[in-house]
Parts: C-alpha cells; sequence; structure tokens
C-alpha cells in the first residue's frame, strides 16, 4: 500500500474518531439541558402547588417586630424575645385570597420558634372562619419548595457527574425510601420488625448494587459479601451478647412499646452500617475483577496483596464515616447535658452506649468485610481464570 493511502487511512480514522466525540458531546449537553429544564419545570409546580394541601397556606405581605421581653436562664444567659405582627393572604380553600392577621413570638436562640418574614409562606390555623377580620396561628413553614430545590440540585449535580450511573443511583435510592416506608407500615400492622429489616437488608443490597453496577460477577460477589459479613457481625454481636449482661435497653430513645426493644435494637444495627459494607464489598470485587481482567495470570500472592492493600486504604475512612454519622446525630443531646453541667466523659462514657454500640458493631462489620469480600471475590472470579494458571510465587 502506498504512503498516501496509509495517509488518507489515518485522515479518516482520526475525523471519525473527532466526529464521535462531537457527537457523544453533543448528547450530553442535551440530557444536561433536558434535566435542567425539567428540575425548572418540577420547582415551579412544586412552587404553586397550594391546593395539594388541606391545611391552610397563607404568603406573608408584611411583617412588624417589636421587642417583647428578656428571660434568665439559671447560668446567667439571657435570651430576647420579638412579637411579630404579620398580614397575609391565604393561598387555598375556601377562604383563598382572604387577607389575614397572624400574632407570632420568637427567641434570639429560635430553639422552638421562628422568625418570619414577607414573602414566606405557611401552614396556618384559622381560629374562626366566620369572622370579618380573620385571625389564626402558625403550625410551620411551608419548605416543600426550597426541598425541591436541594433535590434537584442532588439529581442534577449526579446525573453530569455520573451519567447514566448518576441516575440509576438516585433510581435505586427512590425505590429503597418506597420500600422502606412500606416496610414501616407493615411493622405499624403487628409484623415483627426483625423479620422485616431482614428482608430489608437483602433488598437493599441486592437493587442498590445491580442497578449501580449492573448484572456482572463483581456485582453478585459484592452482594453475596455484603450479606455474608451482616450475617457474621450479627452472630457474633448475638454471642457476646449471650455471654454478658446484654444491653441495657433504658437509654434507647422514643420507647414507645417495650415488648420489642430487642428487635428494634438489632434492626437499628442491621441498617446502620449496610451502607458503608456494601461500599467496601463493592470496592474489592471491583478491584479483583480489574486486576484479573488486565492480567489473567497474575500471582495469587499478588492478587491478595493488592486486595489489602487497597482495603487498608478505604478501611480508616469508612470507620471513620460511621464515627461521623452516629456523633452528628448526638450533638443536640450532648449540648443540652454539658449546659446542665454534665461532663463531657460522662456524657460520652454513660448517656451515649447505644451509639457506641452501633459505631462499634458497623466498624467490626467494615473489618470482616474487607477479608470475606477479597476472598468470595477470587473465588467466584476463578473460573474467568482457571485457579490452576495463578502463581503462587513469592
Amino acid at each position: 500500500m502506498s504512503k498516501k493511502n496509509w495517509t488518507s487511512i489515518l485522515i479518516d480514522t482520526g475525523s471519525s474518531k473527532i466526529k464521535n466525540k462531537m457527537k457523544a458531546h453533543k448528547k450530553y449537553t442535551a440530557f444536561c439541558f433536558a434535566m435542567l429544564v425539567f428540575f425548572v419545570a418540577v420547582f415551579l409546580v412544586v412552587s404553586q402547588n397550594y391546593s395539594w394541601y388541606d391545611d391552610a397556606i397563607v404568603k406573608i405581605l408584611h411583617e412588624e417586630t417589636s421587642f417583647d421581653h428578656i428571660e434568665s436562664g439559671g447560668h446567667g444567659e439571657t435570651e430576647t424575645y420579638y412579637k411579630q405582627t404579620l398580614t397575609g393572604m391565604i393561598k387555598n380553600g375556601s377562604l383563598k385570597g382572604k387577607e389575614i392577621k397572624i400574632n407570632n413570638v420568637f427567641s434570639s436562640s429560635g430553639v422552638y420558634d421562628d422568625e418570619y418574614k414577607a414573602g414566606d409562606e405557611v401552614f396556618v390555623k384559622i381560629k374562626d372562619e366566620n369572622q370579618q377580620q380573620l385571625t389564626g396561628s402558625i403550625s410551620g413553614l411551608k419548605r416543600d419548595k426550597y426541598l425541591s430545590i436541594l433535590v434537584a440540585l442532588l439529581f442534577l449535580l449526579i446525573a453530569v457527574a455520573a451519567g447514566r450511573k448518576g441516575l440509576l443511583t438516585m433510581l435505586s435510592l427512590m425505590i429503597n425510601i418506597v420500600v422502606f416506608w412500606f416496610a414501616l407500615d407493615r411493622y405499624a400492622d403487628g409484623i415483627n420488625i426483625l423479620a422485616l429489616s431482614n428482608g430489608l437488608v437483602i433488598f437493599f443490597s441486592s437493587i442498590s448494587l445491580l442497578l449501580v453496577s449492573g448484572f456482572q460477577r463483581k456485582t453478585f460477589s459484592a452482594i453475596f459479601s455484603a450479606i455474608l459479613t451482616v450475617w457474621i457481625t450479627m452472630t457474633l454481636f448475638q454471642v457476646s451478647m449471650s455471654v454478658t449482661d446484654g444491653v441495657d435497653y433504658a437509654f434507647m430513645e422514643y420507647l414507645v412499646n417495650p415488648n420489642d426493644l430487642y428487635e428494634i435494637f438489632m434492626s437499628q444495627i442491621l441498617l446502620g452500617g449496610l451502607g458503608a459494607i456494601m461500599d467496601v464489598s463493592i470496592t474489592m470485587s471491583s478491584t479483583i475483577s480489574e486486576l484479573i481482567s488486565r492480567d489473567p495470570k497474575i500471582s495469587y500472592r499478588s492478587l491478595l496483596q493488592s486486595g489489602r492493600e487497597v482495603g487498608h486504604d478505604i478501611m480508616g475512612t469508612m470507620i471513620n464515616v460511621l464515627l461521623f454519622t452516629y456523633l452528628s446525630g448526638s450533638i443536640p443531646l450532648i449540648i443540652l447535658k454539658m449546659k446542665n453541667d454534665v461532663r463531657l466523659f460522662t456524657i460520652v462514657s454513660q448517656h451515649m452506649p447505644m451509639e457506641w454500640y452501633r459505631f462499634l458493631i458497623g466498624s467490626i462489620g467494615i473489618l470482616l468485610c474487607i477479608p470475606i469480600s477479597l476472598f468470595v471475590a477470587m473465588i467466584l472470579f476463578r473460573r474467568t481464570t482457571s485457579w490452576r494458571n495463578w502463581r503462587f510465587s513469592r
């Protein structure tokens, strides 16, 4: 073949690659624009969804704020209170379009109350609908439009950053929320919550990993590893409870039914660390899959060493995720007790046992998931690469 023909072939190949990249870029841009338009439309709909609510919704048109009084606490702190006179217009129901007067009192800390301003939309309990001048009290702020902005921003960022996989991630999240809601309804109907939680562990692990990672061998390896890790972790915890005094459930929050405290606590443990365990399992499975696909004759020792290195890298970060998750939920309790002269050491050591149980058991699950996922992936992938082809080199 002549030099001229080779040159033309290279030019045609390069131009076709450029065209394919341009087409892919156009599709990606069109996709992002369509997502942006969709979320703007959703925000506009949510901003005008007054008819969806049975409670009266009032848009505040005018507010007047004045000083009311000052209260002193037992430790020398003071709190200032203010009163507001609000004028608004009812946006839904049979009184739609009518003016209403509302009195509101709020504090400088804003712990139990809120300050409102013109433009806010609030839920109002009307005192007497037959009065000429309507009055009422505020029961809460209408926040759905702000929530829609956050949800839309999350969806948009995931779609831009991860494309199709990002959308599948959000789809799995929504499915999990609906199924969890359904499970709580079944618990209210009298079904054992621990049995429901066992089913949720299997469902959440399967649907989340299958939707995001697809029907691949590494996905099934991760699902099996996650479920096996949860089972081993809970078995170890139950054994430790049987040989000790067990758990004092008096420290559990919002006790409503003392007959199933054990089941509720075990359900918290089951679901609390599942996300971190799934993350570790898919990371280890993907690592082994990638190593074998790049070098089918990789030695057993090299594969094991590489998997351990990855496990060591993700171990600390995932345990810290659990720590900060449980700790952040306890910040209000810690501050409240410190305000009442309870020492921080006493709070952490004696008043937060449930948080420590959840954190420690979840951390043990993460530590167990690393070797379990590593060996499950190595066993499962041996069909791709014959076991006898692996070299046990030093």
